[in-house]
């Protein structure tokens, strides 16, 4: 008799606000593979992991665990079932100010016949022997907050192993590693399956899925419409996702001439985070950041916007010296961000798409001190159809694609009059064709504005930047002009690899 697959879902679809976002998706996972699931944004990714994982009480069609039918209504449900995972945004999944120890067995500590006291020496012996199943190596008393984002998704991991999850949802986990961090994630998957768990693998990255999958999924318009058995071409998934052959997703280079200069900041500095850069950035041209997971970039930004706090530096606009102490001083001076973690910083997850696009200049759409409801709607309808958002727009924007939702957070402030646009990661999570959307609108902004483009995604930095600086540690190692670098100049100015010299 055959084993039944660990996880088989039949007909499953969902509905917001009478919009059908899944329909009839039908698939198994087995034990001791990896299926990857793709497709662009909107496809239906996030709501199908959501129906796996118990976060959505109804849906259509059925969930079957080891061949017997069962109902997914809740989280708790989901890992008793044996189902968890890995999200992008990994600080979700984790209660920060809780140790190590606390957070790997927080499920059983949350249970209500945990007995409430309990030997602190025999919680870290039992959370160490979990996070041994990983081998993750850490202080079993440190806050969680202090891992790295690779340590805290071993912890996740780790976690889920010890609630005896045997199907694991990996849902964009490399969107902020490093390279060096991608492939022992990868060992780590591979370890996984090879102990017989199932794993979903969800990723844009289609280098990623070529890489790790034993099958490929795609989702296109909430529907499944190819399953790949076979390891494909990276171009035979993304026609599957988009539905016709794909544009290049490398940025293209266009003519700029630069203007005159927007911005300069001297000798910035954050405690323990950046240290004495400098820089100039002009209109008509976007000045590229980049560097290796922790060189600074987001820190530098997030100092710039008044976000986090100054330690030493200046920062002039058009030569005159600005006072940014609070994000609020930065938007009064036409500094606009789009920050790297965009459901934590960047949105209003429980508001609708026309609120979070309103947010920031809400008095440009009131009249005597009090909303016009009508102005407001008719000014995000605009902005709508202008960034080619689609969803359930009038639904929470918790809702949307991460895609969509990056671009409501770039909307936002294009009702704004920005002189600086700092954009942290913005391609991260995107599909091909939204990426282009993307890389559409920042030109078009640097038109404007001076434009900084922080990316760890080098290629994307070394195409579309006019000038680009390197980080590493807090610092600029490294300032081109387009075309004076190669990327293997770049990672090892990244990385502190020193050329070999030849005599």
């Amino acid at each position: 008799m055959a084993v039944p697959p660990l996880i088989a879902l039949e007909g499953v679809g969902k509905r917001f606000d009478g919009v059908a976002v899944l329909r009839d998706v039908s698939f198994d996972i087995r034990s001791g593979e990896v299926v990857s699931l793709c497709g662009a944004n909107g496809a239906g990714k996030s709501t199908l992991i959501k129906i796996m994982t118990g976060y959505y009480e109804s849906y259509q069609g059925r969930v079957r665990i080891d061949g017997t039918e069962a109902r997914l209504h809740s989280p708790s449900g989901a890992r008793a079932a044996g189902i968890d995972a890995v999200y992008q945004e990994v600080d979700t999944c984790i209660a920060p100010d809780l140790s190590v120890a606390e957070n790997l067995i927080l499920y059983r500590l949350a249970n209500p016949h945990y007995p409430l006291w309990q030997n602190r020496r025999r919680i870290e012996a039992e959370a160490r022997a979990i996070a041994q199943t990983v081998d993750l190596r850490v202080d079993m008393a440190r806050p969680a907050r202090l891992l790295t984002l690779q340590q805290k998704q071993l912890l996740v991991i780790a976690r889920a192993l010890a609630q005896r999850a045997r199907v694991l949802i990996f849902d964009e986990p490399t969107a902020s590693l490093s390279q060096p961090e991608v492939e022992r994630l990868f060992a780590t998957i591979r370890d996984l399956r090879n102990r017989g768990l199932g794993i979903l693998y969800v990723s844009h990255r289609l280098s990623e899925l070529l890489a790790i999958s034993d099958r490929v999924l795609v989702l296109r318009n909430g529907e499944l419409v190819q399953s790949f058995d076979s390891v494909p071409t990276a171009r035979d998934i993304a026609t599957a996702m988009l539905g016709a052959p794909p544009p290049d997703d490398a940025p293209q280079p266009y003519a700029h001439s630069a203007g005159p200069t927007v911005l300069e900041a001297i000798g910035i500095e954050v405690r323990g985070k950046v240290h004495g850069v400098s820089f100039a950035a002009a209109r008509g041209e976007i000045l590229g950041i980049t560097g290796l997971v922790g060189a600074g970039k987001t820190e530098l930004l997030r100092a710039l916007f008044g976000a986090d706090a100054r330690t030493a530096g200046e920062i002039r606009l058009h030569g005159r010296l600005v006072h940014i102490q609070r994000p609020t001083d930065a938007v009064k001076n036409g500094i606009y961000l789009v920050p790297e973690e965009r459901r934590r910083h960047g949105l209003f997850l429980d508001f609708p798409v026309y609120k979070n696009l309103s947010s920031v200049f809400l008095a440009r759409f009131c009249r005597l001190g009090v909303i016009d409801a009508a102005s407001e709607r008719r000014g995000a309808a605009q902005m709508i159809e202008r960034l080619h958002i689609s969803g359930a727009v009038e639904g929470p924007v918790a809702h949307l694609s991460g895609g969509n939702q990056q671009k409501v957070v770039l909307g936002k402030w294009l009702f704004g009059d920005p002189q600086v646009l700092l954009l942290d990661e913005v391609t991260q999570g995107v599909d091909v064709g939204t990426r282009q959307e993307i890389y559409r609108l920042v030109r078009e902004m640097s038109q404007r504005a001076a434009v900084l483009f922080a990316s760890s995604d080098i290629d994307e930095v070394l195409s579309l930047a006019d000038r680009l600086l390197v980080m590493r540690d807090g610092r600029v190692v490294g300032s081109f002009a387009r075309g004076e670098v190669d990327r293997q100049t770049i990672l090892e100015l990244a990385a502190n690899v020193e050329r070999e010299m030849v005599v």
